[in-house]
């Protein structure tokens, strides 16, 4: 059984229409790292309707929050200057380093929630100012007022150094600066919090002392305690979270206290997930290690990183390399969807595995019938010499990569090709780049040895009296060196030599292929002479 499906079962036996959470705070670039909070909700929630149950899954906006450092790209230049004005104020109170959003958060969220249809993620979206501001939780702000000692003394159990004792859970929005980190609460009464602007270890405070109404928005509560009274408001009955906050002491044990002592409520289910390295760096908004959703779906189809996301446990390591990892990444996801439609043999264990991670890597539902699919290094080649569309067409299904394909399957191998040639351009080494030489490379060609000429030879003539698909034609040319003596990549150089001008290039058996027959055939023969 898929570990979603598990959550899924547990959820239901101790709530008929559970509700997951996730959120991220708006802090920069949001990044594929941070979709694992958003893909696993929305999976639960899928699983739930498939078990017959009924969930609701959301997205929160920590944009609330005040910016503690700058991150990238305004970390840089003359931006860095202008955003330092603005640490330690809320993110939604920072302006847009772009006249085309509203602000800060807009800029940042805005491309990551316009791009979750993409990805089949139907959640509910909230903003973290916008609940502050309505006044919803003036209640629970309430709450946790009145019962600061008990808080304290549950969060003083994992401190070093205690809290004092006129510590309040909440920080106040300093009237005069504007900002929200540099506040002390200093006491309460009715609905006002009284607070002095100190400071933090990162900005300085402007020495104000004022009083914020917290039924309007005018602060926040701390997050170990606006966690677990979100939870309370929103009726959580599930999150995932980062191992950050999963560990001893963390601000899932103090949520678990403090829900159960201050809000009476249950704390949620927890799912706890390792982050996401991006070429061996943890991914980070502030250092400018990204990869965004729509990066992704430049160079990879949407159902990709969901099974980059749903093919293993959430505590396995997960690590993104754009480069040519991307290529196996495709490879394994092509696999999983054989295996699903029968089309590869596989152990009923690993058949009942697979199955279910194609499904949960489906944007919506699950195809009813066999998928055709051009593999993505096949499309790395052809993608480079396609005239047109029909040039692109004729070389698939004459190579017997479609066979009478639908309108469907023709999208799909356009839109793997358009991903394939954004790859190439981005992120492809310079061996798998290429561009055909128009005419012989004579001074190339030089360079070929009796025996190469006499591979090329028989290549061609062996192209002329039969078809190959790219993986046959990749065996035989192995096979052919043997015969003609030589070593197979004194013969795979000859090859490059006499079509692009150089010793190396993408897989043969594919480059081949997706070039015109007579065209290879001529030029062969050509440079043999």
């Amino acid at each position: 059984m898929h570990w979603i499906d598990r959550v899924a079962k547990a959820l239901l036996k101790r709530d008929k229409k559970p509700v997951i959470a996730s959120g991220i705070s708006v802090s920069g670039h949001i990044h594929i790292g941070h979709c694992n909070d958003i893909f696993i909700a929305d999976g639960v929630r899928r699983a739930l309707e498939e078990l017959g149950g009924e969930g609701q899954a959301f997205w929160y906006a920590d944009d609330f929050d005040p910016m503690r450092r700058i991150p990238w790209p305004l970390n840089e230049g003359e931006l860095a200057e202008k955003y330092k004005q603005y640490l330690g104020i809320p993110y939604i109170n920072i302006p847009s380093p772009d006249p085309n959003y509203k602000n800060f958060v807009d800029f940042f969220a805005r491309p990551f929630i316009e791009s979750l249809d993409d990805f089949g993620i139907d959640v509910k979206i909230y903003s973290g100012a916008e609940i502050y501001r309505s006044g919803r939780m003036a209640e629970p702000t309430r709450t946790a007022l009145k019962h600061a000692d008990k808080i304290r003394a549950i969060l003083n159990r994992y401190r070093s150094k205690p809290l004092p004792e006129d510590w309040l859970p909440y920080d106040a929005l300093c009237e005069r600066c504007g900002r929200l980190a540099t506040t002390r609460s200093l006491s309460w009464h009715d609905n006002y919090v009284s607070y002095k602007c100190e400071g933090s270890d990162y900005i300085a405070g402007c020495g104000y002392e004022g009083e914020a109404d917290f039924t309007k928005g005018q602060g926040k509560l701390t997050w170990r305690v606006e966690w677990p009274a979100r939870w309370k408001l929103l009726g959580v009955t599930c999150e995932p979270f980062g191992k950050d906050h999963a560990v001893v002491g963390g601000s899932y044990d103090t949520g678990k206290l403090i829900a159960k002592q201050v809000f009476k409520c249950n704390a949620p289910y927890p799912v706890p997930y390792e982050w996401v390295s991006l070429k061996g760096r943890w991914m980070s908004s502030s250092k400018g290690v990204v990869f965004t959703l729509p990066q992704w779906l430049e160079i990879a189809e949407p159902e990709l990183l969901r099974y980059f996301i749903f093919r293993s446990k959430p505590m396995k390591a997960k690590e993104f390399d754009p480069g040519l990892a991307l290529l196996d990444l495709y490879d394994e996801y092509d696999l999983v969807e054989q295996v699903h439609f029968g089309m590869v043999e596989a152990s009923a264990r690993r058949k009942e595995q697979f199955k279910r991670i194609y499904q949960l890597s489906q944007l919506r539902k699950t195809p009813r019938r066999r998928v055709q699919r051009v593999p993505f290094r096949f499309a790395t080649v052809l993608a480079q010499v396609m005239r047109d569309e029909k040039y692109a067409i004729n070389v698939l299904t004459s190579r017997e990569m479609l066979t009478d394909p639908s309108k469907s399957d023709i999208e799909l191998a356009f839109r793997r090709l358009s991903c394939a040639r954004n790859w190439v351009s981005k992120y492809a080494p310079e061996r798998l780049q290429f561009k055909v030489a128009e005419t012989l490379p004579a001074e190339a060609v030089q360079l070929l040895s009796k025996q190469q000429k006499q591979g090329l030879t028989q290549l061609a003539a062996d192209l002329s009296s039969r078809d190959f698909t790219p993986v046959e034609l990749h065996n035989h040319i192995y096979e052919l060196a043997q015969r003609v003596g030589l070593k197979t990549p004194e013969l795979f150089k000859a090859i490059y030599l006499a079509l692009l001008g150089r010793e190396s290039g993408p897989r043969v058996g594919n480059f081949i292929s997706v070039l015109d027959k007579e065209f290879v055939i001529s030029r062969l023969r050509e440079a043999a002479l």
